[in-house]
Order: C-alpha cells, then structure tokens, then sequence
C-alpha cells in the first residue's frame, strides 16, 4: 500500500497525529494488560495446576520471551519496509486470541503455549508503533510523544491489576463461573477470556489510522536499509550502543521483574486475596508511571532542546536510584501503606526510566533502522527481561530461602547489583553517547515531502 501525504505532515500540526498517538496508546494498554494478567492469576494458577513459583514464574516471562524475541528481529525488518499499521492490527488479533486461549488450557503445558502466542502477536507491536510516533512527531517533541505511549506500560500494567482483580472479586463467591456458551470455568480461566477477547476491536480500530511516509533519512553514507547497513550503523560507536541497549535492557529487567511479582508480594506479606491486592496495587502502579512518563517526556525534550550534555541518557541517572529506594521501602517496610508508598515511588522511577528508553535509542538512530533498532532492544529486554527476570526472582527464593514469605528479599537481591551496575555505565557512557547524538543530528537530511 502506497504511504499517503498527511495534512500538516510537515509541520505536524493539527490534531490528527495526536489521533493516531490515542489509538497506539489503547494498542499498547491492551498488550501489556494481556502481557502482565498472569501476576495476579498466580496463586489461584499454582493452586490448580500444583506449580512451584520456578514454573509459574515461566508463564510470566519465558514463555511469553522466547517467541517474542524469535520473531522481534525478523518483525523489525518488516517495519522497516512494509505496511506498520496492517502489521499492528494482525498482531493484535493474534495476541488477544491467544490470551483468551489461555481459558481454555487444560495443563500446565497448554497455557504454557497460550501465553507463547501472546508472544508472538506481541512482537510487532513495539518497533511498529515507535516507527509511527517517530514520522509523525519531529525530535523537538518526540520525547514527549513516546512518554505518552509509554504510559500503556503503566495504565495497561495497572488494569490488569485492577481489571482483573474486578473480575476475581466477581468470580470468588464460586470455585466455578458460568460464562455464556463456555459452561463452568474456575475464576482464573474466565479472566484470561474476559481480558483478552475484547482485544479484536481494537484490531479493528488500527484500520482507522492512516500509514504516514517515512521521514528524516541520512545521506548515503549511512547505508540503506537492510540489516548489513544498520550493523554498519552501529559499528560507527560499538561502546555507545552497547550501553544505550545494556541500560534499557536493565531498565526493562527491573521494572518487569518487580511488576511480575508486587501483587503476590502483597498477598504474602500482609494476606490479601488476589483480587485485594489487585485492586490496592493497580491504581498505585499505573497513575505513579503515568506521572513518570510525563516527567519523562518533559524532561528529556527539555534537556535536548537545551543542548544539554548526555541528552536524554541523562535520565536513568535519576531513575536507578528511585529504583532502589522504592524497592527497599516495599521490602522493609512493616505496614502496608508505607509497602504501597514504595511502589508509588518505584512506579514513578520506573515510568521516568522507561519512557526516555526510545527517544534515546531514535535520537542515534536513521529512519531507516528505527524499526531493527527498536526491535533490538525489545529482544535483548525480552531476552534478559521477560524471559528471565521474574524466573531468577522465582528462583532465588525457591533455592535460597525456599519460603515464599521471603519473596520481597529475594526482589532485593536480584534488583540491587543490577540497579548499581545500570548507574555506573551511565554516567560513564552520557559523554560518549552525546557525541554520537550530535554526529547525527548534523548528518539528518529532512526527506522530500513528494
């Protein structure tokens, strides 16, 4: 399909790119709700399917990772020269199919499978959507932009919390539930269908938005396309672009890793039900990383607009050490409101963190690689986040304390040499990094509007 000219592309004005903005964000808030559901179905799945928190910890991440980062590169190549919004709207139906599917899993292996789907359909999403936002909004205001798609990290994480503790609360008073045409099925399987069915509409809704031409190429120099070109890219600052991806891949471990486990933590430590602590955490969780986002968002315009040295890499400097203390104050603290003040201000750190990751990674980065570059990142998160972070949590505490009331220590030993090491590469790396923002940003050319 052949890209069409946009009214106010040039200057993006108006507010049809804001339209498009509200409709990825919806995308994204659906894939993470689908993506995080299983952290608050964890003990009603172990107690159905007599699981350790080693195996239900894979359903979380490992089975979801493994196709995620399969299928993250080839999906990149594809943003970078096909049609992103047919891409998006078939991923998305694959996606919410496979959550549903989920209801219907018999054995452990069957739902292990389910959520590998979710994988699959998930792996698009990412490099198609920050391909979009980055050709409708120019680097003056980009920041801004990805924060707010950003927030359906926070908003989706939040719902799933609190959409699906909803649902449990309306499902507990039976051991089994009536759905139409579906017959009687435990609590934790009609959550998966009720979360994941409504996900066609929004497949739907992605025929709505138009595909925008591809803006802001580089001269020649840089190469073209293709995947011997992006390494060439990178070749030009080997250390530059193994720190931007090891701190954003850091970022993605530690965020994903407390998020996977938080609400069972809750229900451990001061005994909730799944459905209490879901709808105590989620809002927490997802207005603390909107507010993140935002700050995110202005903060990192603000410091390019300025010309400020280190750019946008200087923000997980602030972010790693809101990780730790927000952290420390969930695990050691005795009550449960101040445990929930943690979270806000780890969510708050978190949000800061993450939304600055895709400006950073685009600000380095030709249109012409964005779609690898982004789906890069998302394997190596998907790698070293998804695919492990809440299995090593899982694992140390089977293994080192074998006490599931231990959950919040094991949280702290996994997290607290990660956040160290985040910190120290950054503030090593932003001198070096901004010299290579700058190269580029002499380099950009502005692509014909015709």
């Amino acid at each position: 399909m052949k890209a069409e000219a946009l009214p106010g592309q040039n200057d993006r004005a108006g507010l049809y790119p804001w339209y498009v903005l509200g409709v990825l964000l919806l995308v994204g808030m659906a894939s993470y709700l689908d993506r995080y559901i299983v952290a608050l179905l964890i003990e009603p799945i172990k107690t159905d399917l007599v699981l350790s928190d080693t195996k239900v910890s894979l359903l979380q991440g490992t089975a979801f990772a493994i196709f995620f980062v399969a299928f993250g590169l080839p999906c990149g190549a594809l943003v970078d020269r096909t049609n992103r919004r047919t891409m998006l709207a078939l991923g998305i139906a694959i996606w919410s199919v496979m959550t549903a599917a989920g209801g219907f899993a018999q054995t452990y292996w069957e739902l292990f499978a389910s959520r590998a789907g979710v994988g699959i359909g998930e792996a698009c999403l990412a490099p198609a959507a920050f391909s979009l936002i980055a050709d409708y909004f120019p680097p003056s205001r980009r920041g801004r932009a990805m924060s707010i798609y950003n927030m359906a990290n926070y908003l989706g994480g939040g719902a799933s919390l609190l959409i699906g503790g909803l649902v449990l609360g309306l499902l507990e008073h039976s051991s089994a539930n009536l759905l139409p045409m579906l017959g009687e099925l435990p609590s934790w399987k009609a959550t998966f269908i009720i979360v994941g069915a409504p996900g066609l509409l929004l497949a739907a809704l992605m025929f709505t938005i138009r595909e925008p031409r591809r803006r802001e190429g580089v001269s020649a120099a840089t190469g073209t396309g293709s995947a011997e070109g992006f390494v060439r890219h990178m070749r030009h600052a080997p250390g530059v672009y193994s720190a931007v991806h090891f701190v954003s891949a850091m970022t993605a471990f530690v965020g994903f890793g407390v998020a996977s486990w938080v609400a069972t933590y809750f229900v451990r430590t001061f005994g909730l039900k799944p459905s209490e602590a879901g709808l105590l955490v989620g809002p927490v969780s997802a207005m603390s990383g909107v507010i993140g986002c935002i700050l995110s968002g202005m903060t990192s315009d603000w410091l390019v607009r300025r010309g400020v040295r280190g750019g946008r890499f200087l923000l997980p400097l602030i972010w790693w050490p809101a990780a730790l203390i927000g952290l420390s104050v969930i695990v050691l603290s005795s009550s449960q409101s101040l445990a929930l003040t943690g979270v806000g201000i780890f969510m708050t750190g978190s949000g800061f963190g993450l939304a600055s990751v895709m400006p950073t990674i685009h600000d380095i980065t030709p249109n012409q690689f964005r779609g690898r570059a982004t789906s890069l990142h998302f394997v190596l998160a998907g790698v070293l986040a998804f695919g492990s972070a809440a299995t090593f949590i899982a694992f140390v505490n089977d293994l080192l304390f074998d006490d599931p009331a231990a959950l919040g220590h094991s949280m702290l030993i996994v997290m607290t040499p990660i956040m160290l090491l985040g910190f120290v590469v950054c503030a090593a790396m932003r001198s070096r990094y901004d010299a290579v923002r700058r190269h580029y940003a002499q380099m950009r050319t502005p692509t014909p509007a015709s």
